[in-house]
């Protein structure tokens, strides 16, 4: 019997389907508004603490108009929005109403801003468990901690815990210290609610966020073990690079059609250098024991197909990062190359021990 051989065709096919049914539920997530609250005193460091989490400085972005007086909105990106919200600290009742409205309303996190000289003040702490009753996640920071040495920050991140229950995130827009905590624990807390690609969108962070995405969906691509051969479940590994590339597309502000996405896709995967992948697998399936025409091996087959799953999305992961970190410029021949060495490495140093 002929052995099965690689056929980009299919692979494309099942890419093409992938895209339609992934970029429809990928458009619903990306079509959402965030709304990022900014809560504290004028001198607590939020302008400088959002430039150094995006390298935009929101005050240089005219407000908008329309939504309240006591709330300055300011667009970083299409559907990003910081919200400043000085009216919380207003001593005019109903202006502090009409500020805690909207953020009841309105905003999807809050980041409570506390200046590291002063510590939290009685009044910033009945602010702050007014804001808690609201029930929105809600970040803690603690910042300009570059001026306090560090027995004295325990000190301030101590009296805090005390009095309000929270930790805060310590940190200095000054310096950079502690910003890259406080950009973790934003995503991690916007992954609950479905919005942390909005904000990596904006984020200046944007590489290690792809980096943690590639490997999500490495490790998924591992647990489909699918092979580019008939038979395999090629249909579920298209589903998860296309998704991948649609997000790193998305951080970097690119809305990639299926063109830009398949043009990826046949510099890497259905390429020359896709076929060699191939190859090596159904000689790696023939030498674990599978005979054309007959059962595989079941154990060194399913380690196989893991293998060549996890090390193609890795590389096309990456691929896809040079690509959007490029400005779609980058010259395909490179990205060809790029795919196979990172293939390579990838597949060297998760060797698949022989069954």
């Amino acid at each position: 019997m002929e052995n099965p051989e690689f056929d980009p065709k299919d692979y494309e096919n099942a890419f093409n389907q992938s895209y339609d049914e992934k970029h429809e539920e990928f458009e619903k997530i990306t079509n959402q508004k965030l709304i990022i609250s900014l809560i504290g005193s004028v001198n607590a460091g939020k302008s400088s603490t959002i430039n150094a989490l995006t390298g935009k400085n929101y005050t240089e972005v005219k407000a908008r108009a329309g939504w309240t007086k006591d709330v300055s909105i300011y667009e970083l990106s299409k559907g990003v929005y910081i919200a400043d919200t000085p009216g919380l600290f207003d001593i005019d009742s109903d202006v502090s109403k009409k500020a805690s409205d909207f953020v009841e309303n309105t905003a999807d996190i809050i980041l409570y801003f506390i200046n590291a000289a002063s510590g939290m003040t009685a009044h910033e702490k009945k602010a702050f468990q007014e804001i808690d009753k609201l029930g929105k996640p809600v970040i803690l920071v603690l910042n300009k901690i570059d001026a306090l040495d560090p027995n004295e920050r325990v000190d301030v991140l101590n009296q805090i815990r005390e009095e309000v229950g929270y930790s805060a995130i310590a940190i200095s827009s000054k310096t950079g210290e502690g910003v890259q905590q406080l950009h973790s624990e934003i995503a991690k807390t916007l992954e609950t609610i479905g919005k942390e690609l909005l904000f990596l969108k904006v984020s200046k962070y944007k590489e290690q966020s792809v980096k943690k995405l590639i490997n999500i969906a490495t490790t998924a691509a591992a647990a489909v073990g699918a092979l580019p051969i008939p038979g395999a479940d090629i249909v579920a590994l298209t589903g998860i690079q296309t998704t991948l590339a649609l997000k790193i597309a998305y951080i970097y502000d690119f809305e990639p059609s299926k063109q830009d996405v398949m043009k990826i896709v046949a510099s890497t995967v259905t390429g020359s250098v896709g076929k060699q992948i191939s190859r090596w697998a159904i000689t790696a399936l023939k030498a674990a024991g599978w005979i054309p025409g007959a059962q595989f091996v079941e154990i060194a087959t399913m380690a196989v197909a893991s293998a060549v799953a996890a090390s193609m999305t890795f590389a096309f992961g990456w691929a896809c990062n040079a690509y959007y970190k490029s400005g779609m410029v980058i010259n395909l021949d490179d990205l060809s190359k790029m795919f196979d060495d990172l293939y390579k490495k990838h597949k060297a140093e998760n060797e698949v021990q022989k069954v």
